[in-house]
């Protein structure tokens, strides 16, 4: 059993097989032994992803507390059920100290429980009785090789008194494993057709069906107990089960090359590539390492990985390393020094490894030529540098003045901030003269001279210091009075005592404008209002410390930009937008639920932000432009009645010739035009009276905007003629011509209207 180097030593008995049959019980037993320096609480138990073992074992977990190099024994019983089916059944036993040993532990054993089934080759039941040769058991399986074909018969016999159909099944191995071949039916020969994909048997006949195993050439070494069911076509109920043992043994071939890389080196390591091929069935863990075949260990060697695991046919590459130790063992000349070491492989199961491992050699060459050189160059160096101490004490001419460093105190500026330089002049006992010139968009200043003869001049005495015995100047934050915007050039100029050349250096500063104040984002709530409702508005605007005013801009489509608001800062927030503006945090200004006004007209407008800057010639951008649409008032007619009565509770009306009429309506929308049949155009609201005549038969109101919207409402009009008087017998006849004509009532007295005679008009043409 694989056991990794721990504090705690785990030995498993048996180490990863259990056997039993159905109805008994099995033991593992596990003994603990504490390595460690610590005691240490330790817990054994199986692991939970084995739901099939875990309710067969009643007490699957324990917990024991052991002192420094104590051991003891933990037993875990499993309670094979009697109805428990043949078959191989995983677990892993986990031991775990976590409080004590947690980067040790928990450590997996995995093993298996093998359910057996008892030494019988011979099924029987009332029915049937079936068995398979050769005959195999737990204790005498059958030995296969891998890439072989091997063949088993099963020997069915029927006891019933009904011709029934029998089938193989193979439950437990891949279906490319093995072949099952059922014989030509009893029932052909009495002319019956059937098909042959089981055996059919006659009452109190017996059958062979045969099943050819193919073993795969990488078939891992091992035991095997496929389970074999039969199953009747008379009793599909009934389950019929039977083992085959099967074993593998295992075959060991480990194959190991080792290639250099880099065998000679003088400074860097070695480097070596180990190649391990499992050609064997079993898997294989190995640790590997390498070690010299000197007496002495001369070098030290890191294998990476330094262990593997190696699946059956797998190949593995070790990168092997070698430090060569020592220095002092280098040789000064010559081939080099030989340094010899071979490889070592350990099986962490204990299987055999290869006799003959491979072998390496690594040369550590010779020190170069050069080295020799050491010792001459080291006399050369002393000399030069005594002719130099020489040379320094008598005869070093005088330093001038060194520009040491020339800098501004900061790395940018801003209008506003004053540009302050810092210098330092090593060598100042013999500065004469500084000269500090600055030129502005190439506009020179007359430039500032001081005079060193005396000393630090009073002018730079508040700026500047001198340190190490009067030799380094140190001016800081030297004020330069430049605080607009622009591009400036500073030089400065020493002139040395006793000399007529100017050092001087040039420094490049820019201060920057203020930045612009400028809208980052604008939103509005409500993308469609009506007429008369304000649009409420949401913005953010960064350098609010730079605003003056905002503009709030509004603009029709195909139209000109309108100005609907302006709010004015000046460096605080106006006092209409203190409720919707929070106080600006690190210059940016958030204002939300601003109510702005609209023009009245309708239509799509985009909004906008304007934002001016105050002092600064160059102004911001307007902000990005969001769309609103302005919808028109709705087109209604709010009133359309004829004696009080509505066109759409009464629209046709029954009248008498002489009635009085009066015709009210009022319409509503944006630049509404109103049309009334027979009067024409009318105003949007109105009132008209008249009398009814036989020629008055529809009146239609047509309502139209300027933005297409229409509506129609109309009165279907019925006046009844009235009867003749009786003619008198002495009264000459009436007049053939009668006067025609709607007889008009006069206007009221508010309206100065004329009277109404009404056209005839059809009722076809409304229809």
């Amino acid at each position: 059993m694989l056991n990794l180097i721990t504090p705690l030593k785990v030995i498993l008995n048996p180490p990863t097989r259990l056997e039993g049959f159905p109805g008994e019980s099995v033991i593992l037993n596990i003994s603990l032994i504490n390595q460690g320096e610590q005691g240490a609480a330790i817990d054994v138990f199986v692991d939970p992803t084995a739901q099939t073992l875990l309710p067969w074992c009643p007490s699957p977990r324990k917990r024991v507390t052991l002192d420094p190099q104590q051991a003891c024994e933990v037993s875990l019983v499993f309670d094979i059920p009697r109805d428990a089916l043949p078959g191989s059944y995983p677990y892993t036993v986990v031991v775990d100290a976590p409080e004590h040993y947690p980067e040790e532990t928990p450590i997996h054993y995995p093993g298996s429980l093998e359910v057996l089934v008892k030494e019988q080759t011979v099924t029987r039941s009332e029915k049937l009785t079936f068995s398979i040769s050769p005959a195999t058991s737990p204790t005498q399986p059958l030995l296969i090789q891998p890439n072989q074909h091997q063949t088993l018969s099963v020997i069915v016999n029927n006891h019933s008194n009904r011709v029934d159909r029998f089938r193989l099944h193979c439950l437990d191995l891949d279906k490319t494993w093995f072949t099952i071949r059922y014989p030509d039916n009893e029932l052909s020969d009495l002319g019956v057709v059937s098909s042959t994909d089981g055996l059919e048997l006659n009452p109190g006949s017996q059958g062979k069906i045969i099943i050819e195993f193919h073993y795969p050439p990488d078939m891992p070494a091992g035991r095997y107990s496929p389970t074999l069911q039969l199953i009747s076509d008379n009793a599909p109920e009934q389950v019929f089960l039977d083992l085959v043992y099967l074993e593998v043994k295992p075959k060991l071939h480990l194959s190991a090359e080792l290639e250099t890389i880099l065998g000679k080196v003088s400074h860097s390591p070695g480097q070596y590539r180990l190649t391990l091929t499992n050609h064997g069935n079993s898997i294989r863990e190995l640790a590997v390492s390498a070690s010299s075949r000197d007496e002495t260990e001369s070098c030290s060697y890191v294998c990476s990985p330094s262990s593997v695991n190696l699946l059956i046919g797998e190949t593995a590459t070790i990168n092997l390393t070698v430090y060569p130790k020592h220095k002092w063992r280098r040789p000064l000349f010559g081939y080099g020094l030989e340094l010899p070491f071979q490889i070592n492989l350990h099986d962490l199961q204990a299987l055999p490894t290869p006799e003959n491992l491979p072998m390496g050699l690594l040369v550590w060459k010779a020190r170069p030529w050069w080295q020799f050189l050491l010792l001459l160059l080291a006399g050369v160096g002393a000399l030069s540098g005594l002719g130099f101490l020489i040379w320094f004490m008598f005869f070093k001419p005088v330093p001038p003045p060194i520009l040491a460093e020339f800098k501004p105190d900061s790395a940018s500026y801003t209008e506003g901030g004053r540009v302050r330089l810092n210098w330092t002049i090593a060598n100042s006992d013999r500065l004469e003269q500084l000269v500090i010139s600055a030129t502005k968009d190439r506009i020179a200043s007359s430039p500032q001279v001081y005079n060193f003869r005396q000393g630090v001049p009073t002018e730079l005495k508040r700026y500047c210091q001198i340190s190490d015995g009067d030799r380094n100047l140190t001016c800081t934050n030297v004020d330069t009075g430049a605080r607009l915007a622009g591009a400036y050039t500073f030089q400065l100029q020493i002139k040395a005592k006793s000399a007529q050349e100017l050092i001087q250096q040039k420094l490049d500063v820019v201060i920057q404008p203020q930045p612009l104040p400028q809208v980052s984002s604008i939103a509005a709530r409500q993308s469609q209002l009506e007429k008369g409702k304000p649009l409420t508005l949401s913005w953010k605007i960064e350098n609010f410390s730079q605003l003056s005013q905002l503009q709030v801009i509004g603009q029709l489509k195909e139209g000109k930009p309108t100005l609907l608001k302006t709010y004015d800062f000046q460096k605080q927030i106006p006092l209409e937008l203190t409720k919707q503006c929070q106080p600006p945090v690190n210059e940016t200004l958030s204002c939300s639920n601003v109510d702005i006004g609209l023009p009245a007209k309708p239509g799509d407008y985009a909004i906008s932000l304007q934002p001016v800057s105050s002092g600064s010639q160059k102004q911001s951008p307007p902000s990005k432009a969001i769309q609103v649409q302005l919808k028109p008032t709705p087109l209604r007619v709010i009133n359309f009645t004829l004696n009080n009565q509505s066109s759409e509770t009464n629209p046709s009306i029954f009248l008498k010739v002489g009635q009085i009429v009066t015709l009210n309506w009022q319409v509503q929308g944006d630049g509404v035009k109103v049309k009334l049949e027979p009067l024409g155009d009318v105003p949007a609201s109105g009132s008209r009276t008249f009398k009814a005549t036989t020629n008055l038969s529809e009146i239609i109101l047509t309502a139209e905007t300027e933005q297409g919207q229409s509506v129609k409402r109309a009165f279907l009009l019925q006046v009844d003629t009235p009867k003749p008087p009786p003619k008198p017998t002495n009264i000459s006849p009436p007049s053939t011509n009668p006067p025609r004509g709607i007889p008009v009532l006069p206007p009221p007295a508010q309206n100065n209207q004329r009277p109404l005679l009404l056209p005839p008009l059809s009722i076809k043409r409304f229809k």
